[in-house]
């Protein structure tokens, strides 16, 4: 294995040097070839550093281009040209961490729209800013530098795109993105703050895209808005980007090399109809390769695209972006005091009242069933005590302390874990990735070889041990729900919370999904349990609250609850006693 690493170094150094010697030989022509196809490589392979993974269209290249761009072109002839990229970067995430934070919460189409919007407004402000302010259409640039100039230094910008995009993929905020695009609620219940995760990889992405159009700007010599800040830099770079194939490191590589030079035939013999056949090619691709051709390629070559173990790059990487996750507080539960306090809690949808001045205390390692009819509001309790809703009114503490108004992801962090009442595993992912996504955000996050033998452990807890590296969407039913507890339990949770957990479970089935959960009582672990099979609720419960059209109507011991007029009236309906 060193021989083989050895070996892909010294591959990729020659490459490199090889790549780096072409302004030496290259005609004009095949020079500008190459800055073509270096610039539009930066631009896809950033643009898929956010979009690839959370599968969020974003139509914004052109905007941070043209800022690169006009960073270059106002500042002083005088700045050297390293500082007039820091300068552009900086501008370009200070931008993106603006528009990130009030955009960022969008998603789908709203978030397309909204960030190709986004170009034109900014267009629109600079061509007011050069009319109104500086008397003129557009900028001379007279950077005093040369093609070959821009050539290495977007070579350089090149490399420092993949190794950052390498070392995103094997850290902690890669895993979060990873997350994000297969199920955002499942990412903030295993303690992710997915706005912050989401902003950094878009500032991060931001970046490279201004500095790419701070390196370009003076080959123009002249810009004015409309070049600078030109839409179709934003649809050329997704077409690349989804060609190659956005979810890869060299997807976009892949996708911007066959293009751009397909686009430089289009434009030279048939310039006047460039947009129509550029629609064309994207129709194509979205149709015949929805995964691009490196997704083709691991189709039909498993192995192909595999990631391989890099233990020491993990390291260097959270060393890098271990910032974006600040360490959560958790505070121990002191004696017999309730872990849990639900008092006068509220929750309505319009005219219909979900959950009704609901309270209940849950004592530390007792199971408390919460049942009732269709539509009691069951659910809505799990969702208000989670964070996944916030309540009109009432109150909620965990260990003494607060947790009504926080989000899930800091719900999560507290101690608070839950499955859902339709499991939600992460397909795309491992048996194994979907436990370490768990582990890797809470208190006493875990990464790396730790966070594997972990996850290993809490696999063969719930009888997947030796299913760990098969994908989750292969999975059977109760293999799926063992997952998403063993994800559950990875937050090594104070509380959990097990919504319809043993619902849709074959009779064996429902056997072996009671024993589990005595195994985590057995274990000292405080639940809550929604259930409506009344058998599970018998042999499980240390004590139930039953509820009623979003109304506490009895609380006590199953058999007590389970014989109350009330609660069999409320199941049964007004029939004769």
């Amino acid at each position: 294995m060193k021989i083989s690493k050895g070996y892909a170094g010294a591959g990729i150094a020659a490459v490199i040097a090889v790549l780096a010697a072409v302004p030496l030989v290259a005609s004009g022509y095949h020079l500008a070839l190459g800055i073509s196809l270096l610039y539009f490589t930066v631009l896809a392979t950033a643009w898929a550093l956010f979009s690839g993974p959370t599968h969020y269209i974003a139509l914004a290249t052109a905007a941070f281009f043209g800022i690169g761009a006009y960073t270059t072109a106002v500042l002083p002839d005088l700045l050297p040209i390293p500082l007039i990229l820091l300068i552009a970067a900086v501008v370009g995430v200070l931008i993106a961490l603006v528009v990130g934070l009030s955009t960022l919460r969008l998603s789908g189409i709203y978030f397309v729209i909204f960030s190709f919007g986004l170009s034109e407004l900014i267009r629109q402000i600079v061509t007011w800013y050069e009319v109104n302010i500086h008397g003129s259409v557009g900028r001379y640039i007279f950077a005093e530098t040369t093609s070959e100039g821009i050539y290495w230094r977007l070579l350089a910008l090149s490399v420092a795109v993949l190794c950052v995009g390498w070392l995103i993929r094997h850290s902690r905020l890669g895993l979060a993105v990873r997350v994000i695009g297969q199920d955002e609620t499942v990412a903030r219940h295993c303690g992710i703050d997915t706005t912050r995760a989401k902003l950094a990889l878009f500032a991060i992405s931001a970046a490279f895209m201004t500095v790419t159009g701070a390196i370009m700007a003076p080959r123009w010599t002249y810009i004015d808005p409309a070049i600078a800040f030109n839409p179709m830099i934003s649809f050329e770079v997704v077409i690349m980007a989804l060609f190659g194939g956005a979810g890869a490191l060299f997807g976009p590589l892949m996708g911007a090399v066959p293009l751009v030079l397909l686009f430089e035939l289009l434009i030279g013999t048939f310039p006047n109809y460039f947009s129509i056949l550029l629609g064309l090619v994207f129709v194509l691709i979205v149709y015949a390769l929805p995964q691009g051709v490196f997704g083709l390629l691991a189709a039909r070559v498993p192995s192909f695209g595999r990631a391989a173990s890099a233990t020491g790059m993990s390291a260097l990487a959270e060393a890098i972006f271990g910032w974006v996750w600040p360490r959560a507080a958790r505070r121990e539960g002191a004696g017999d005091a309730p872990v849990l306090h639900v008092s006068g809690l509220r929750k309505s949808f319009g005219g219909l009242v979900a959950v009704d001045n609901l309270s209940f205390e849950l004592k530390r390692g007792e199971i408390l069933g919460l049942i009732g009819p269709n539509g009691s509001g069951k659910t809505t309790a799990l969702n208000l005590i989670s964070g996944a809703i916030l309540p009109d009114s009432g109150d909620i503490r965990l260990d003494g302390r607060p947790i009504a108004r926080l989000p899930a992801h800091r719900v999560a962090q507290r101690g608070v874990a839950r499955t859902f009442q339709l499991v939600r595993v992460l397909g795309a992912s491992t048996c194994l990735e979907n436990v370490i996504a768990g582990l890797a955000f809470h208190s006493e996050a875990l990464w790396g070889e730790a966070a594997d033998a972990r996850a290993r452990e809490l696999l063969s807890r719930v009888g997947l041990g030796d299913k760990a590296d098969m994908p989750a969407s292969q999975f059977t039913y109760i293999d799926q729900k063992r997952l998403e507890l063993a994800r559950a339990l990875a937050l090594d949770p104070d509380v959990l919370l097990l919504d319809e957990w043993l619902a849709g479970l074959n009779p064996s089935e429902l056997q072996v999904g009671i024993a589990l959960v005595k195994m985590l009582r057995d274990e000292g672990l405080t639940i809550i349990i929604v259930e409506h099979m009344m058998d599970a609720i018998r042999s499980l419960c240390d004590r139930c609250v039953v509820m009623n059209t979003g109304a506490k109507i009895a609380e006590g011991s199953p058999a007590i609850v389970l014989a109350d007029r009330q609660v069999i009236r409320a199941y049964l309906g007004d029939a004769d006693d």
